[in-house]
């Protein structure tokens, strides 16, 4: 099912190039990202409200960072880098899911669909998931082929396959502590040993013990040396009493084979298992007959039948593919939409720069009018002198940019007191609102007290900026702290856990 999936998603990334091979763009990626560019965003203006109807602040971010430009094709041209980044991310996370999926077969253990591979002797135990499939129910088909066709999933298994086959005090000493604890570790889903109705676990093996165990029943009708137990005949208040006999046995090399032996009583009483419960207990019978019969073969043969059910395996590849593709549309989206966070994030550093340059601002205007020129003529100089350093590289500075605007309309016959208008709008801000309305009034009435104001006005900005450079600062150490409290939870946890534990010894 996951491979359609993956298949599905490229067969859309290929009809999407296809499709949008006349549409304009440097390269394919361009084009692709246009033609859902342009319905993401009518669909968001028509239908969404909330974080989809943000193109309105897109197109206001925009407008503020690229006030020369044209508005529409830089929203466009935003909207489908955004896009094709997206896209990107998607068909990676598709094309490693396929890669995935291609890698999880190549470790596949079952051949001919019914024998498991085993490992070379010394490597350890494997365990395959595996899914049993069964003719359907109502299958009426003859013939191989149509039990193929008419074939259903019965269910899901577990098998382990295990591989081709201290001093003594030590092994002793382990030898007691495995058969101390061997009566909890086979209980499997049964409460107790006093009342078995369920199969035991009764391992072969128990990690971190070098001995290999065989069991023993003194009923094996009742219990057998797997532990499936033989309840399926009883009835009523019927009880049975069995003995399982662990045998351990540990090969000392040279020295020869340990050998220990220990008893577990045990009470079986009547099951309460469904049709599906009793057929699973004969499947892992049949599992466990032929794993022992096998053991020193290369090839673990799986059953073809229990009863008269006929049986077909099919292994479960261990595929991460769905996973992959999930976190990569997951990325994506949020890739997305953070990329117009990250556009009003720089409007905001370009408010809090004009902010800061504002009292340099003011205090070049009061003293270019003391020395004699214009407002007109101070515009002038400001943005020639801003030109010049940006020439000898100095970085971008949005209050002057927005100046050399004015000097731009000034000299392309806008009326004065319109392009100050334009200026104030475009800065967005109370400060250089202020300095605006300064110098409207001063074209509209001729204020004598223009120089005044403004000397006045540099004294407050500056004071504001202080404030300002005092926020920020508060703002720094408050985002320090979190780091300051983890550094002493650290440097307590390294200085406290040695002095316990030398308490301790």
């Amino acid at each position: 099912m996951e491979i359609y999936i993956y298949g599905l998603i490229l067969t859309a990334f290929i009809a999407l190039a296809f499709l949008s091979r006349n549409e304009e763009g440097e390269n394919v990626w361009d084009r692709m990202a246009g033609m859902p560019e342009r319905l993401t965003r009518q669909l968001g203006r028509k239908f969404w409200r909330g974080p989809l109807a943000g193109e309105n602040t897109v197109r206001a971010d925009l407008a503020v960072l690229y006030p020369s430009g044209k508005l529409k094709g830089q929203e466009e041209r935003f909207g489908r880098d955004r896009m094709k980044k997206a896209l990107l991310i998607i068909l990676a996370g598709d094309l490693l899911a396929i890669a995935s999926y291609a890698a999880s077969g190549q470790s596949l253990r079952l051949t001919d669909g019914y024998n498991l591979r085993r490992e070379a002797v010394g490597e350890g135990e494997a365990e395959v998931e595996l899914e049993l499939l069964t003719p359907a129910a109502d299958s009426s088909a003859g013939g191989e082929e149509g039990q193929k066709e008419a074939e259903t999933v019965r269910g899901e298994y577990q098998v382990t396959v295990r591989a081709r086959t201290m001093k003594r005090q030590e092994v002793d000493a382990l030898a007691r502590s495995l058969l101390d604890s061997l009566p909890d570790m086979i209980l499997g889903e049964n409460t107790d040993l006093k009342h078995v109705s369920g199969d035991l676990i009764l391992p072969a093996q128990v990690e971190g013990f070098p001995f290999r165990i065989v069991w023993e029943s003194s009923s094996y009708a009742a219990v057998d040396a797997d532990g499936i137990v033989g309840n399926g005949g009883m009835a009523g208040e019927e009880v049975r009493e069995v003995t399982l006999t662990p045998i351990l046995t540990y090969d000392a090399g040279a020295a020869g084979e340990y050998r220990y032996e220990g008893e577990i009583p045990l009470e079986v009483i009547p099951p309460t298992r469904s049709p599906e419960e009793m057929f699973r207990q004969e499947l892992g019978e049949a599992i466990a007959r032929a794993d022992e019969e096998s053991a020193a073969e290369t090839q673990f043969p799986l059953p073809q039948k229990v009863g008269d059910v006929p049986l077909n395996w099919r292994e479960k590849p261990q595929d991460t593919g769905i996973a992959i593709l999930a976190a990569a549309v997951i990325i994506a989206v949020l890739f997305y939409f953070a990329m117009e966070s990250r556009l009003h994030d720089r409007v905001k550093q370009r408010g809090r720069e004009m902010a800061m340059d504002y009292p340099s601002v003011v205090s070049k205007f009061a003293l270019y009018l003391g020395a004699g020129l214009s407002v007109r003529n101070v515009f002038f100089k400001l943005g020639e002198d801003y030109l010049k350093q940006r020439e000898e590289g100095e970085k971008e500075r949005g209050a002057y940019e927005e100046i050399v605007l004015v000097t731009r309309e000034l000299q392309g016959g806008i009326p004065e007191q319109e392009a100050y208008d334009h200026f104030r709008q475009r800065c967005r801000s109370a400060q250089y609102t202020r300095l605006c309305t300064l110098l409207t009034q001063n074209l509209k009435l001729g204020s004598r007290e223009l120089l005044a104001a403004l000397q006045e006005e540099s004294e407050a900005a500056l004071e504001e900026r202080r404030d300002s450079a005092r926020k920020i600062g508060e703002e720094a150490e408050t985002k320090l702290l979190f780091p300051m409290i983890l550094m002493l939870a650290v440097t307590m946890v390294i200085i406290i856990v040695p002095a316990y534990y030398s308490f301790s010894v």
